[in-house]
């Protein structure tokens, strides 16, 4: 599969409740129509660097209970390491899915 990296990826109607939860609100966008054309913006400049992009759907409860678990703050280094350790149970058609279609 060569070089892989896992992004934390959201769905619509979760992310003003998650962006609510995190440490960082700052650090995300605003909206989630920003997050998600920066998201794709990132995810196509990682494959064309070679990486294979998987991404790792992060629910704000999951998430809230995975952080919990782990004595972790939840902010972006909490976030990015969700997806890391999720990465091998991802979905393997999410990477290619559309974003309507659903990622769980």
């Amino acid at each position: 599969m060569g070089r892989v990296i896992a992004i934390p990826w959201y769905r619509g109607e979760d992310y003003s409740r998650l962006r609510e939860s995190v440490s960082d609100p700052h650090a995300m966008a605003s909206a989630f129509d920003a997050w998600q054309a920066s998201a794709l913006n990132n995810e196509q400049v990682a494959r064309d660097a070679g990486f294979t992009v998987v991404r790792v759907l992060l629910e704000p409860g999951a998430f809230a209970a995975w952080c919990t678990e782990r004595g972790l703050s939840p902010d972006g280094a909490a976030r990015v390491r969700f997806a890391s350790e999720n990465a091998n149970s991802a979905d393997p058609d999410a990477s290619r899915a559309p974003l309507w279609k659903s990622l769980a």
